[in-house]
């Protein structure tokens, strides 16, 4: 984003180092671009939370019950400025520690946000505060508060749900969260590792890690789950649960690829066969890759009203826009499909969503129960999903950007580097 379309903010991270009884400062500094309007700006002091994924989020006073907090230590010189265009100003933070301050580190947030009235942008900056109280030991600790294994669905991820709680007096960054699973003799059978945290875990603080174990087919029988979470090595807890398994477990299918040429037709089909798209002679004008990969469930558009996702899906990239021809898509439908159709095969649909509209587009769609697979034709290819609906119609389900997204990508700006942009309205 182009600094003449945004505010811009100097000193977007406090790290500094505070004797118990001992003050310092911290300046932000403000400033909107020639070509912004008028611009008012309110600043105010927060505490330090963190949403499940680490994301630094502000925590007015009634919510701020963290021992660690130094929200009530920070004093601002100013907590609005007015900005005309081309101009900034400076926000100065002053921290005083009392003498009795107790030991590791201390921990706020400087708020900036917009007040209504014209020229405001539509983000909100945050400006961590990391305080090291000097002359004390930063206690390094953690724990595994519980496990979660998620809801086991044929054809979709194993998800493994850590949720973990810096027990320290300070903040560390860069943990990894490890899963093992193993059979009831002990027989490994999957590992997945998160990559390390970019956001720092506040102590006093909860987030969650995800990982997904690479499993394949899993028989019935009871799986136990090990967690671990470490620290520079270094292991901060392990936790371990039970994951029962009450019939055969098919995990998503793997990537695959083919060329369609326009001389010939050419069929592309997920590795284990459940998945399957021919596209005609004279599908495509040119020759291009297409390739179908595996989607998971939670990261799709919700169903649209009086519809309601099934259990398969999958996408299919490398085209650039819609096929002169027609495609046949077909989907081996899984138990788990029917479940969510109440056992009612003739409910379930075929469909695809179409990004540039936000709507998900359910087709007319063949069933066979025998061979328990659903089929249709279209020559739109993007996410599709096995579907719960009675009609064959288009809904939209756009849904407006929460706000507090724009505040989480610029918050994460912030710890990166020294300076952040706001957008404007």
């Amino acid at each position: 984003m182009a600094p003449s379309a945004a505010i811009g903010v100097m000193g977007a991270k406090y790290t500094g180092t505070i004797a118990p009884g001992g003050t310092d400062t911290h300046v932000v500094t403000i400033d909107i671009g020639a070509g912004e309007p008028a611009t008012d700006v309110g600043v105010t002091v927060a505490g330090f939370g963190q949403n499940p994924g680490g994301i630094y989020t502000p925590l007015s006073p009634a919510n701020d019950l963290n021992p660690y907090s130094a929200r009530s230590f920070i004093t601002l010189d100013n907590s609005t400025i007015h900005l005309e265009p081309g101009t900034k100003q400076s926000v100065t933070a002053t921290i005083t520690l009392p003498k009795n301050v107790g030991t590791g580190g201390r921990y706020a947030i400087l708020y900036i946000y917009s007040l209504p009235g014209a020229g405001a942008f539509s983000t909100a900056i945050v400006v961590p505060v990391f305080i090291t109280v000097a002359g004390t030991t930063p206690t390094e600790t953690g724990s595994i508060l519980q496990i979660d294994t998620g809801t086991l669905t044929t054809g979709q991820p194993i998800t493994i749900t850590t949720t973990f709680k810096n027990t320290g007096n300070y903040h560390y960054y860069n943990t990894i969260n490890e899963v093992n699973m193993t059979d009831s003799n002990g027989n490994f059978i999957a590992n997945a590792s998160t990559i390390p945290l970019i956001y720092a875990i506040i102590p006093g603080n909860t987030v969650q890690f995800v990982a997904q174990p690479n499993v394949t087919n899993l028989q019935p029988g009871t799986y136990t789950v090990d967690s671990k979470v470490f620290l520079n090595g270094q292991v901060l807890d392990d936790k371990s649960t039970t994951l029962t398994v009450s019939t055969n477990y098919i995990p998503p299918a793997t990537q695959s690829s083919v060329t369609v040429t326009p001389g010939s037709q050419a069929t592309l089909a997920s590795p284990d066969g459940r998945y399957s798209v021919l596209f005609p002679q004279g599908s495509v004008l040119s020759d291009v890759v297409v390739t179908m990969k595996p989607y998971s469930l939670s990261q799709l558009s919700p169903a649209p009203s009086g519809a309601k996702l099934g259990a398969s899906s999958f996408e299919i990239t490398g085209l650039s826009g819609l096929l002169s021809k027609d495609a046949t898509v077909q989907v081996n439908y899984s138990k788990d499909d029917l479940a969510a159709a109440g056992g009612d095969a003739s409910q379930l649909k075929l469909s695809y969503f179409d990004a540039a509209q936000g709507t998900w587009v359910i087709l007319p769609t063949q069933v066979n129960t025998q061979d328990m697979t659903l089929t249709t034709t279209t020559n739109h290819l993007s996410v599709w999903a096995v579907m719960v609906s009675s009609s064959t119609n288009a809904a939209s389900t756009k849904t407006p950007l929460p706000a507090v997204l724009s505040v989480i990508a610029i918050a994460a700006t912030a710890i990166i580097a020294g300076r952040t942009i706001g957008l404007r309205k």
